[in-house]
Formats: structure tokens, sequence, C-alpha cells
């Protein structure tokens, strides 16, 4: 009887192993899925930001100047209260953000329900963005480089269900 060999793994690759399998995917894939790691990262900061600074907010000095300047804001784009109008669209956000990157972990591992998590969460993105906040406050507050990074996503891992998992293997019949 003969012992195995054990490695001696840190708990940051265990991690790695466990999320991304042991499996690489293709050069294609690889390339896909960081670029939309990339484009995520941007996206979601921004968020994340806007949550930690108004969840932070009381903690300021000049908090009874700033809190004004938000109400303002939000009488421009027809809130009630803006500041919890803000917190709860940065939740959500938060939240689809979330999901895409589950996407994109499922797409590293070639699972084409991580195409559809992708693609749709950047439309719920933005279709929740329209709902919550409105047309005026999505026209005049979200740069136009991020839409394009959002419909360039879309489009790209839209095209992915057609070439990210094909066969090369698989003879066409005629």
């Amino acid at each position: 009887m003969t012992l195995e060999k054990t490695i001696k793994r840190t708990v940051f690759q265990r991690f790695k192993q466990l999320v991304l399998g042991k499996e690489k995917p293709n050069l294609l894939i690889r390339v896909s899925v960081i670029s939309g790691f990339i484009v995520w990262l941007y996206l979601i900061s921004w968020h994340i930001i806007t949550f930690l600074s108004l969840l932070l907010l009381g903690n300021l000095k000049q908090s009874k100047d700033i809190r004004p300047a938000y109400q303002a804001l939000g009488k421009k784009y027809g809130y009630v209260d803006a500041i919890t109008q803000l917190k709860i669209f940065s939740i959500v956000e938060i939240i689809i953000y979330c999901v895409i990157l589950f996407g994109l972990v499922l797409i590293w591992r070639r699972k084409k329900t991580g195409l559809f998590m992708v693609t749709i969460g950047y439309a719920l993105s933005i279709i929740i963005a329209y709902l919550m906040m409105g047309l005026r406050f999505l026209s005049n507050e979200i740069p136009h480089f991020d839409y394009i990074l959002i419909a360039s996503s879309i489009v790209y891992f839209s095209f992915g269900f057609f070439f990210f998992h094909r066969n090369p293997n698989k003879v066409a019949t005629t």
C-alpha cells in the first residue's frame, strides 16, 4: 500500500479552484471573461462607492450641509427622499452585478447559463435604473461610456451563444 502524495494548497488556491474549476477554458473564453470582469469591476465600483458614501454620510461633520444638496438633487428628478432612493437603487444594482459576476464564472466553466446571466443581467441593470430612477436620471447622471460598455457587453456575450461553446470535433452533416 502506498501513500498518496498530497499537495499543500493555500486558502487562496483552494478558493480559486472552487470558483474557477480545475480546467482552463480555451483562449477566446479566457480573454472574454477577463475583459468582462474588468468591465464588471468598473461598473460595480460606482454603485459600491455610491452606497458606501450614502451609508457613511452620517459620520461626516458636514452631514447637515450635504443632505440638503442630495434632497435638492432629488427634487430635480422627482424623488421624495433622494438618499433612500439612491441607497435602494445601489443595493439592487449591486445584487444584479453579483449575478453578472456569477454568470462570468459560469462562462469560465463553459456553461451556457452564464451567457444568459450576463446578457440578461446587463439588460436588467438598465431596465431597473430606468424604472427606479427615471429617464432624466439616466440621461444626466450615467456617462455615455457606461452605456457603450454595457451595450458592447450585451452584444458580445450574445454572440457568445454561437461561438463560445462550439465543439470543434463535431462534424457537420449535410
